[in-house]
């Protein structure tokens, strides 16, 4: 008998250790959860002019942007405190919390950036706002045609496509330049290897050429490229009513990637 018994006893422990569902070693198995939302979240889009944007919709970009004031005609000088302007696309989400940051380079293609600072704003939908960007005195003591360059970071930004823009101009008016002209510009190679650079002029009516048009680089080499134009003799203007047109060119490295661009602009007077 005390044999059935210890039996007995094995086997109750055994059904307890193994089959009860209240056994301490048995973990409950986890149900998998996962939340589907019928339309994805809307999200903001702060924004700039994007030359790199333009190029990426098919359309020819221009580097005298509707986005960023940098210059006074007559005499051609700097402002002292270049303004942005930042807008968020998104009809219906604000952008908390953008960052803006700001940096100038010498006017070319290519030349070397300056960082100068960041701004941090906020954008209700659809709202515009003006950021202003104080020159250094080094800068506004130099060339008074220089590069600005922006750059808009936002952690939920639905477009990256529109955030990076620039403003690399020069202004002039033919009573003073002349009309037939050879305007001198840098070009420099931005990488610390050698490459092929090309140039070339957007579409115009001014008969713009660049030269040299490919021209191969050292690390970091920067040479003198020219355009040359002239106005036509059915084009003329007069002080206080200038007919204007804007000459761009850009730089492309050896992957047909854009290097940068500038704008030359003219205001036919005469």
């Amino acid at each position: 008998m005390e044999i059935i018994k210890n039996m007995f006893t094995d086997t109750v422990q055994r059904q307890y250790l193994v089959g009860s569902p209240c056994h301490p070693l048995r973990r409950p198995r986890s149900r998998a959860c996962c939340v589907q939302v019928k339309d994805p979240p809307r999200r903001p889009d702060p924004a700039i002019y994007s030359q790199e944007g333009q190029l990426a919709a098919g359309q020819e970009p221009n580097w005298n942007s509707p986005d960023i004031t940098t210059n006074h005609w007559s005499p051609w000088r700097l402002y002292e405190e270049p303004e942005v302007k930042v807008r968020n696309l998104s009809p219906s989400v604000s952008a908390v919390n953008v960052l803006v940051h700001f940096a100038v380079s010498p006017f070319g293609i290519g030349t070397q950036q300056t960082p100068l600072g960041a701004q941090i704003t906020t954008l209700a939908a659809g709202q515009e706002v003006v950021l202003k960007y104080p020159l250094p005195q080094a800068v506004l003591g130099g060339e008074p045609r220089i590069g600005t360059h922006v750059v808009i970071e936002h952690s939920a930004d639905a477009n990256l496509a529109n955030n990076r823009g620039g403003q690399t101009i020069d202004g002039l008016f033919t009573s003073e330049a002349g009309r037939d002209l050879q305007l001198n510009f840098p070009v420099r190679n931005p990488l610390a290897s050698p490459q092929q650079i090309t140039l070339s002029v957007v579409a115009n009516d001014l008969g713009a050429a660049v030269a040299p048009a490919v021209s191969g680089f050292a690390a970091f080499q920067q040479i003198d490229a020219t355009l040359s134009l002239s106005v036509p003799n059915n084009l003329h203007g007069a002080p206080g009513a200038d007919l204007r047109r804007e000459i761009t060119v850009m730089g492309w490295d050896q992957g047909n990637h854009l290097i940068g661009g500038l704008t030359f602009i003219l205001r036919i007077d005469d």
